[in-house]
């Protein structure tokens, strides 16, 4: 029951936040769409903010399962790691998607915004840029500093992208500009 309740009051929280923004969004209507009490949110997410980040994460591991199952039917290991940075922008900056993650996050959460959407790959990334040294793919470099300019360059390019003004579409740009950035580090 508790499973069931917590959600369907973060796919209302998740669908209100995308489309309204965290500010525009009352707890109170939130909890009564829901069909729950404003009680029952706090003793669930504490406040609107914590409400907020578990949708955040929810976004997060939803990008992460998609990537990763995509990972899993490449077979060669440096088409999979280009793929899965590649469809990271495409998956970050969806509608539904964009306006919790470069809009909201940052100023709802701070840097804990940061951690949830970045940090946590990050020893997956120094794992996967060691074997892909060690298999001959890519120049030898300190993997530890790498795996800070790739993810930085990465998550920039998403935050650029997202931000574009109506009518301009920055996505083929980013796409183009990571490709160079990647196609740098392979042996050739």
């Amino acid at each position: 029951m508790k499973a069931d309740t917590t959600s369907r009051l973060l796919a209302v929280a998740r669908k209100a936040f995308a489309e309204k923004g965290f500010s525009a969004v009352s707890l109170d209507a939130l909890a009564a769409e829901a069909g729950m009490t404003r009680g029952a949110v706090h003793h669930h997410y504490g406040n609107k903010t914590g409400l907020f980040e578990a949708v955040l994460r929810e976004v997060d591991a939803e990008i992460d399962a998609i990537l990763d199952a995509e990972w899993r039917q490449e077979p060669d290991h440096w088409k999979a790691f280009r793929q899965y940075y590649s469809r990271y922008l495409d998956e970050a900056i969806r509608p539904d998607r964009r306006r919790i993650m470069f809009q909201d996050a940052s100023a709802v959460l701070g840097s804990k915004a940061y951690e949830i959407m970045v940090e946590e790959g990050l020893e997956m990334l120094i794992a996967d840029l060691k074997d892909l040294m060690d298999a001959g793919k890519i120049v030898r470099l300190d993997p530890d500093a790498l795996a800070q300019m790739l993810n930085g360059a990465i998550s920039n390019l998403a935050f650029w992208a997202a931000d574009a003004p109506p009518g301009e579409d920055r996505l083929p740009r980013a796409h183009q500009t990571l490709a160079a950035l990647l196609d740098g580090l392979e042996k050739g």
